[in-house]
């Protein structure tokens, strides 16, 4: 819809709306209403604007930290959303799109396109190391918290955990499981050698047997400072471990690792196809594209809810269901 600088044919242009954006009438003039557009006065021809709230486009979800502008100036508000936070999506004009926010003007607000996905979940991920107590965490309570899935450890290298240490892996898969989490694991990778590299995928795959039927992706964690620092070498050596856990049976795949090892310390036009990326980043946005991310490390807590947990959010369903 086009706004005009008077209510009459010889108004000039001022802007544009896009179809089911909201605007604002101070008045009538004719055949036109006389609106608010960017904190200024301006016309809408009255044929084009329905009385109402607008019908919603699609409910999103926070990607990130979202940072939210008026409606009218542009200004940044002083909230932000939190990630994951459900959100009524508009309209959208350019990068920006028009949102339910209840303390905007009129219920509204803007925010930039990015900052909104159409699917995300939160997660924790822990170690089989994890202290639970006797009687193991409450995922009903994760659950209830208003997480989606869990991301377990399941092994180090090509020996760990070491056998008679503790070790709640099994137990913390078919909790999670039953709680009505999805359940993904992962191992942490430390191979510094082709042949390394396969033997801790069959150490790995060991450690998944008796709960291959509950976990639905595998990840390979790779992060140690000790490994090749020739990116080449490295992302050959990650291949060889996924390679390997696929001849095992494995074929939902992924890889961890820290924003900037990914950026440089790993070749990712070398990585294999096909895999899910899970990056940690512990900043307000992420800033690349990933299937989860890992936005905050170490003693987050849940209410009521033994141990510490890494706090993640996926933007993949097959990851939160």
């Amino acid at each position: 819809m086009n706004l005009v600088s008077k209510a009459s044919s010889a108004g000039k242009k001022v802007g544009t709306l896009p179809g089911n954006a909201p605007v604002f009438v101070t008045g009538s003039s004719g055949s036109y209403y006389r609106v608010q557009f960017q904190n200024k006065t301006a016309y809408a021809y009255k044929k084009y604007v329905a009385n109402g709230r607008p019908k919603a486009w699609y409910t999103g979800y926070a990607a990130d930290t979202v940072y939210l502008h008026d409606i009218r100036t542009g200004k940044t508000l002083k909230n932000t959303l939190y990630l994951a936070t459900p959100v009524t999506v508009y309209a959208k004009q350019g990068h920006w799109l028009t949102i339910g926010y209840a303390d905007g003007y009129y219920g509204y607000a803007q925010t930039y396109d990015t900052h909104i996905v159409r699917y995300a979940k939160r997660g924790i991920d822990l170690s089989y190391l994890q202290p639970s107590g006797t009687n193991g965490i409450d995922f009903k309570k994760v659950k209830a918290a208003g997480f989606s899935y869990a991301i377990i450890k399941a092994s180090e290298g090509t020996d760990l955990p070491k056998t008679g240490t503790e070790d709640y892996f099994v137990q913390d898969v078919k909790a999670a499981a039953k709680a009505g989490l999805k359940v993904h694991v992962y191992h942490m990778f430390d191979a510094t050698s082709i042949t390394a590299a396969k033997q801790e995928a069959d150490h790995f795959a060991q450690r998944l047997s008796p709960v291959k039927q509950q976990i639905g992706y595998v990840f390979v964690d790779v992060e140690y400072e000790n490994l090749s620092k020739n990116k080449d070498t490295l992302t050959r050596y990650v291949d060889a471990f996924i390679t390997e856990l696929k001849s095992k049976g494995f074929q939902h795949t992924g890889i961890y690792t820290y924003y900037d090892f990914y950026k440089n310390r790993l070749n990712a036009s070398k990585l294999p196809k096909g895999n899910l990326l899970w990056i940690a980043r512990y900043n307000a946005t992420l800033g690349m594209q990933a299937d989860v991310w890992q936005h905050r490390k170490t003693n987050c807590k849940i209410n009521g809810v033994k141990g510490n947990f890494d706090f993640d959010l996926t933007y993949n369903k097959a990851i939160g269901g």
